[in-house]
């Protein structure tokens, strides 16, 4: 029953290649200009986007999880990110959010979260046909809602160590709500921070929140001509037929 539940009639018979071997291989795909012909500023970033997954978890996840298949690979993909999602929430029930380890734990899977966004967006063409549209929706969602409490957790780490909401952000659930605000088109006109990193926090946050728009972009003109990562595919079977 609990198989069927999470897994469904889902059967996947695809042959995976090892997803290190495989990330190696689209270094060399982008070095080489052999998917897609970049240039100058956007070279750049792609092929630091596609290098730097190494020093990520999970690209090494895909790897062991992928041995026992695909559909296996994809529930271990989605059981991290969960645990992504759930992390912050147990660094605020705890009350663990002034420790220094942990703004690192949260600011390395935010970083990761970012990077992997932002590469379904620039890397588009090395990246294979999504299992599901519905399902790359609701991932994007999952990371829309952990990276908010990621964020939350860097607010109440620095609010709590260096005072950068005076009097304007006490409990954390006041946190969590600005952080919340802040990762939307509504934004903040009273609370303010009164020092320059916690600024560059919040400007950070609003180019993160940018990325994300434009993914979400990407989700909705997925039908359009333009290649995206949710119709990179049809974009290849509609150049093979021309």
């Amino acid at each position: 029953m609990l198989k069927k539940l999470i897994f469904g009639k889902y059967d996947s018979n695809h042959k995976l290649k090892p997803a290190i071997k495989n990330q190696a291989k689209n270094v060399g795909r982008i070095w080489n200009n052999k998917t897609y012909k970049d240039f100058g500023i956007e070279r750049i970033l792609r092929l630091f986007l596609v290098s730097i997954q190494f020093i990520f978890p999970a690209l090494y996840i895909r790897h062991i999880s992928g041995l026992f298949g695909l559909l296996q690979r994809k529930i271990f993909v989605e059981l991290y990110v969960l645990v992504k999602l759930c992390l912050p929430l147990i660094f605020f029930y705890y009350d663990l959010t002034d420790q220094f380890l942990v703004a690192i734990i949260t600011s390395y899977m935010l970083v990761e979260t970012v990077i992997y966004l932002t590469s379904l967006i620039f890397l588009s063409d090395i990246y294979a046909q999504p299992i599901s549209y519905k399902r790359s929706v609701v991932l994007l969602f999952v990371n829309y809602v952990e990276v908010i409490l990621e964020f939350a957790v860097l607010y109440s780490f620095f609010n709590l160590n260096y005072n950068i909401f005076p009097g304007q952000l006490v409990k954390d659930i006041d946190i969590i709500y600005f952080s919340f605000v802040s990762f939307s088109p509504i934004g903040f006109g009273e609370i303010n921070s009164v020092v320059d990193y916690g600024k560059l926090l919040v400007i950070g946050q609003i180019f993160v929140f940018l990325i994300f728009g434009g993914l979400f972009l990407s989700v909705f003109t997925s039908n359009i001509g333009e290649m995206t990562y949710f119709n990179s595919h049809k974009a290849k079977k509609w150049t093979k037929r021309k």
